[in-house]
């Protein structure tokens, strides 16, 4: 994927030295420029301003005063660059951590060659459609964590209720919102729409569903009935989605 006729960009912040001369190599091998690899947040702003990069690519657990928290936190403040985390933790905890920076991606270790590239194409490409949106349907930016989404749809922002929506279901980059009875296809990840949503009202089922809990009219160990439809669970989803819903029903 190249910028232009020019190859992307990458900015490396990893203090494992192995690992980041891998990726290194591999972003290379794969037409990626590096622009530079640093093991702490020294000097990374100075490189953003000399070398313009794409993407910043960020462990989480840094060497030195800043972890990669604040780092991106930085670069988000004073550069219009995406971030994507690397990180050797995944779930709930971590994304309860960094969703206020709004990253465009993790990168859980150990990950592969397919992994690391496609996660930062879809990241600087996403980032563009959001800084130029066009007609097509996408999720308009606006603070986390609301009472109602403004959808763009056909050249318009419509309005819809967060407590509307009854799933969504993703694929690849994009996701399918499902509210009274109708269908909005999004160019954004299930993520990116999940970080604006109410953590203890919707939760992931499936790796490719994301339900409103309170929607839910019955449910077993394999499916979840709502409004007449069958959605999939996910073995390991279970045991957290029962404890939700319980969670809910006693408070």
């Amino acid at each position: 994927m190249a910028v232009g006729n020019n190859p992307p960009k990458i900015l490396l912040v990893e203090d494992n030295t192995s690992l980041s001369e891998n990726i290194s190599d591999l972003l290379k091998i794969n037409n990626y420029e590096v622009t530079g690899i640093f093991e702490s947040a020294e000097d990374v702003q100075q490189n953003i301003v000399e070398s313009r990069p794409d993407l910043a690519l960020i462990d989480i657990k840094l060497k030195g005063e800043k972890n990669g928290i604040e780092l991106a936190k930085e670069i988000k403040r004073e550069f219009q660059i995406p971030i994507v985390f690397i990180t050797s933790a995944s779930g709930k905890e971590i994304i309860s951590k960094v969703q206020h920076i709004h990253p465009e991606g993790f990168i859980v270790k150990p990950f592969t060659k397919e992994s690391l590239i496609t996660t930062i194409e879809l990241a600087i490409a996403n980032f563009k459609t959001e800084k130029q949106p066009d007609t097509e349907s996408s999720l308009a930016a606006q603070p986390a964590i609301q009472e109602e989404l403004f959808i763009r749809e056909n050249g318009w922002l419509k309005k819809i209720r967060v407590d509307e929506i009854l799933w969504i279901k993703a694929e690849g980059a994009y996701s399918h919102i499902y509210v009274n009875g109708k269908q909005y296809t999004l160019r954004n990840t299930a993520k990116e729409i999940l970080s604006k949503l109410k953590e203890e009202q919707f939760f992931r089922v499936h790796k490719s569903y994301i339900v409103n809990l309170n929607k839910i009219d019955a449910f077993n160990s394999s499916l979840i009935k709502i409004n007449g439809s069958e959605i999939p669970i996910g073995r390991s989803y279970y045991k957290e989605l029962s404890y939700m819903v319980n969670t809910i029903n006693h408070s």
